[in-house]
């Protein structure tokens, strides 16, 4: 027995040590392509439950009981990657982005897909195009990145708001035109909040660094589960959350400098000037004598660019720390930073102090909630507008080159004022805009706490609570020494205005999935949201010194003026998703939302939806031609709206700011409309998804048709009711039009070439209008079967080779000398026919090249500065363009301009086609050169990550436009208008 014994012990010993024996002990390191480390890679044994996570510089430890085994590596947005074990111990890794991944996970607003399941029209924007940009706002960077979106800025003020359409102009209303933004899934608040000054963009309050992705809603499967306020696209801004594992610290700062770019603008100097005036007054006779005292030749001696004392060198610097982490049950992201960018016009700058906090705890199995708060304190000093005499943007165009800009003998600026200067105005900008201050100061708060509870494993309710709070502080001021200070002793306004958002929203989740055939998920949610504005204005006048700008220290008050109001919006949605195999694809979706807006009969409003899908990739037809990777059609139809007027619109009002003799009353200062119905957009939406080459090469083409009824405006009325403008709802527009989208791998491996293009053309019209009544606004013109943007004036027939005279069209054929006698006509269009954006991105052993081309065709700009510094002479005494001295001379001569003369000639001056220009044009928006230090030092360094690199934007523009720039504002039109700079960055990223 005691043998038995022992020989029994003696074989479990060798089974204990032959096991042992085989156990192995695998390590190594997972980097990226760029020889970075992966933390939180997937390492597992293939076959089995064994398996581990890479740490934070990429190290992994497993031990394996196979000798033949084979290790899988995987992780999110790059290749899983196998590998046999073989005799190694060692293994190091490096793993392929996999683009393809990176964008499966697709948010669609109430929640998330995939793409292969995508339905919806939705462009995402990553934040590999978001991070690093050397502007305040990510407006900017979505310029010519997501098809079917059209961002202008009218403006190069640092901070300043930019305009963005999303397929075509599809509203009258210019606070309705724009997109419905959404932020960590909370709608906030959109639109100027200001009283005098220039309102800071929406993005401009949250620090580009810190967003994941920005999504663009575009088709009706896609935007109406918004409802009531996404007939004009929707906005998706997903801010970053932290990931499990150890703490990763990131620094970044960057600097650098922006010059005005003059593009084909050029102003006459001194000496050409003087020849050019002098013969003006020739021209109407004056003899030489006169000539010579009023111009005498001395004026050339002094040769002022007024131009380069308008424009600055400016600068923009960014400094921002970030702290990401956490464990399996919290995770949290941190950020801070200060943003400061000087404006290329002298006195204009914005600064903003942000910070935020995102945290995700898993409190239970069952439970979970979630943080998302951001704040930001923004600083802008605006540059003055050109209405005012002490405006940069006018001095520049304007202020005589004969005139100093500093006494010579003293060093003293000048007023501006002095008797013997020549610029019209009367005022020295140099000296007045440092003394004219025009401040804007907000604060803005974004944040939103969930809560969710799983009721079963396929069942989940949760609860989001958002605050979107604005306060604005703004000051404007008039020194009594400068000219529109004088009249008043000094000015000063103060305004502040306050506007606060409450959000509630509660969402009811689930999915079932039949035989694993038959596959549903959907929602139903409520949503109320509740907003307050409150604004107070005052002004005083009369102040003893420069120094004293408070209104306590004006002499006289003047205008004091305050308002509140609210609306709300309360929703009711839902949305269901069906799929066959994974193959055939369903969702239709169901909103109705009530506002306060809206009078009792037309207070709620119903939305809907329904798209289809089909993956014909997996069907064996399209696979057995060997020839795509990826194929799906796609097809949506469905409502949104637009509910973006007057909280008060449907509402007779009356007005109890009236007065008289001391005692108060009111008076009607609104007529009610009982009538007044939701603006509604519908739209069809067709895609083709595809993808050749294992998806080395893959793109969509869509087409799309949406039209918006019952369109709402305040239209003009008789003033014989008392009031001008009544609200009403107007007619019809729509929009249609292609966008493709291509995306290339060239070359792939130690060096990678990839480029992205999109294209977008669209056709905007007028279907209808009420009583087919043309709607004039400015120099355009709303009418039938027009686009909305169509520019409406006389056309210009140029000069008259006999006598140097202008000429128009008649209208018939014909032309005429009379300006009287030339109708005005439709002749163009400020929107443009197509716009399209190119980047190509190059890469090779940690060095990176990226150049994205923005380029926009097929549009005119109106440009209005021309005609007050190309005038023929009606503005003697002004700032002339060189080309202004290229004109008619004597009989038989052909030209484009006409003789000019004094006071000048034959109103030639006057609005016409003779300033309509095309605006075409292509621009290196933004190029990139960075560089990766290699993992070898970065490792001696101890440290995680470390990337410098260098950014230019508007590098280079290709234009045949005449002014400064050919960016401009949706209505086209240039007219003293801040221009957009050429920025140089370099920054540098580290990670600890």
């Amino acid at each position: 027995m005691k043998k038995i014994l022992l020989i029994c012990f003696m074989l479990m010993a060798a089974l204990i040590i032959d096991s042992q024996a085989q156990e192995r002990r695998i390590s190594g390191r997972v980097v990226d392509q760029d020889g970075l480390a992966l933390p939180g890679v997937n390492v597992i044994l293939k076959g089995s439950t064994t398996g581990t996570t890479s740490d934070i510089d990429g190290n992994y430890i497993l031990t394996v009981a196979e000798p033949d085994g084979v290790l899988v590596f995987s992780f999110i947005g790059f290749a899983t990657q196998e590998v046999e074990i073989g005799s190694q111990s060692i293994i190091n890794v490096t793993l392929a982005s996999d683009t393809k991944q990176l964008s499966e996970v697709v948010v669609t607003g109430y929640g998330e897909t995939t793409k292969s399941k995508l339905i919806s029209s939705i462009a995402v924007v990553n934040s590999e195009r978001i991070e690093n940009v050397p502007m305040p706002d990510v407006s900017q960077i979505l310029q010519g990145q997501a098809p079917g979106v059209q961002v202008n800025f009218g403006s190069g003020q640092p901070g300043s708001q930019g305009q963005v359409r999303i397929r075509g102009t599809g509203s009258l209303n210019a606070d309705g035109r724009g997109p419905l933004y959404v932020i960590d899934g909370v709608i906030i608040e959109n639109g100027n909040f200001t009283t005098n000054t220039e309102t800071n963009d929406i993005l401009a309050s949250i620090n580009p660094n810190d967003i994941e992705s920005l999504n663009v809603l575009k088709d009706a499967s896609a935007t109406a589960l918004y409802g009531a306020r996404a007939a004009n696209g929707v906005i998706l801004i997903n801010t970053k959350s932290g990931r499990a594992g150890k703490t990763q610290l990131t620094f970044k700062a960057s600097y650098g400098i922006t010059e005005r770019n003059d593009g084909n603008f050029e102003l006459m100097n001194s000496a050409e000037n003087l020849q050019y005036e002098r013969e003006l007054l020739a021209a109407v006779g004056t003899t030489q004598e006169d000539i010579d005292a009023i111009r005498p030749l001395s004026l050339a001696e002094v040769d002022t660019d007024w131009v380069d004392e308008a424009f600055q060198t400016g600068s923009t610097q960014n400094y921002e720390v970030s702290a990401s982490g956490g464990n399996e049950r919290t995770t949290f992201f941190l950020s801070g930073g200060y943003f400061q960018q000087d404006g290329i016009l002298i006195e204009s700058e914005f600064q903003r102090y942000s910070a935020r906090i995102n945290i995700d705890h898993q409190a239970t199995d069952k439970i979970d909630f979630g943080l998302r708060f951001n704040v930001s304190y923004t600083q802008g000093l605006n540059a003055t507008a050109g209405n005012r005499f002490s405006s940069p943007l006018l001095g520049a165009f304007v202020n005589s080159p004969f005139d100093r800009v500093r006494d010579p003998d003293t060093g003293e600026l000048f007023v501006g004022n002095e008797p013997d200067r020549i610029t019209f105005t009367g005022d020295n900008f140099v000296r007045s805009v440092p003394l004219n201050p025009v401040t804007n100061n907000n604060l803005r708060t974004l944040g939103n706490f969930n809560i969710g509870y799983d009721i079963l494993e396929n069942l989940r309710i949760s609860t989001k609570v958002g605050i979107d709070f604005v306060s604005i502080n703004e000051k404007d001021y008039f020194d009594p020494t400068t000219p529109d200070g004088l009249d008043t002793d000094g000015s000063s306004t103060s305004a502040y205005n306050e506007n606060i958002v409450y959000t509630s929203q509660t969402i009811l989740s689930g999915n079932k999935s039949v035989n694993n055939v038959h596959n549903f998920d959907g929602i139903v949610a409520f949503e109320f949201q509740k907003a307050a504005r409150e604004s107070f204005e005052a002004t005083g006048i009369g102040f003893a010194s420069g120094k004293l700008k408070t209104l306590d220290s004006s002499a006289e008050p003047q205008n004091v003026g305050g308002f509140n109001t609210e609306y709300s919006f309360v929703s009711y949605l839902g949305q269901l998703n069906y799929n066959y195999k994974n193959r055939y694809f369903l969702t239709t979706s169901f909103r109705r939302d009530g506002s306060s807006r809206f009078g009792e009969e037309n207070k709620y409003a119903n939305f809907w939806s329904v798209g289809a899908s089909w993956r014909l990739i997996e069907e064996s037809f399209i696979e057995g031609l060997n020839l795509f990777s990826d194929l799906k059609l796609r097809g949506s139809y469905g409502t949104s709206g637009n509910a973006e007027i007057d909280n008060f619109a449907s509402r007779g009002l009356y007005g109890y700011d009236a007065a008289y003799n001391g005692i108060p009353g009111g008076i009607p200062s609104q007529l009610a409309n009982p009538e007044l119905t939701w603006e509604t957009s519908k739209s069809l939406n067709i895609g083709l998804d595809f993808g050749f080459l294992n998806n080395r090469i893959n793109g969509t083409i869509e087409y799309y048709k949406r039209n918006s009824t019952d369109l709402l405006l305040e239209v003009p009325i008789s003033a014989t009711s008392g009031l001008t403008e009544f609200n009403r709802n107007v007619g019809e527009i729509q929009n249609s039009g292609f966008e493709v989208t291509l995306s290339t791998q060239n070359f792939v491996g130690e060096f990678n070439w990839t480029t992205d293009i999109n294209f977008t053309m669209n056709d905007n019209k007028v279907i209808e209008l009420n009583e087919d009544q043309d709607i004039p606004n400015g120099n355009q013109i709303i009418r039938e079967g027009e686009p909305v943007r169509s520019w409406f004036m006389r056309q210009w027939a140029g000069v008259n080779p006999a006598d140097g005279t202008p000429r128009w069209s008649d209208g018939e054929g014909g032309v005429t000398g009379n300006l009287n006698e030339a109708p005005e006509l439709i002749v163009g269009n400020a929107e443009p026919d197509w716009i399209s954006g190119i980047t190509n991105t190059f890469s090779y052993k940690g060095i990176s090249l990226s150049a994205f081309i923005y380029l926009m065709q097929g549009h005119e700009i109106f440009n209005s500065s021309r005609r007050f510094i190309e005038s023929d002479g009606q503005r003697f005494g002004w700032s002339h363009l060189v080309e202004a001295a290229d004109r008619w001379r004597q009989p038989g001569d052909i030209s484009e301009r006409p003789e000019a003369r004094v006071g000048g000639n034959n109103q030639a001056n006057s609005i016409s086609t003779r300033f309509l220009e095309d605006g075409s044009f292509i621009r290196l928006r933004n190029v990139t050169l960075a560089y990766n230090l290699p993992s070898n030092l970065i490792n001696r360094m101890k440290l995680g990550r470390v990337r410098v690199y260098a950014t230019g934007q508007n590098m280079l523009t290709i234009t045949d436009y005449s002014g400064f720039d050919p960016e401009l504002a949706e209505n086209g039109e240039e007219f003293f208008r801040y221009p957009n700079g050429r920025t140089i960055i370099l920054g540098i990223e580290v990670g600890f």
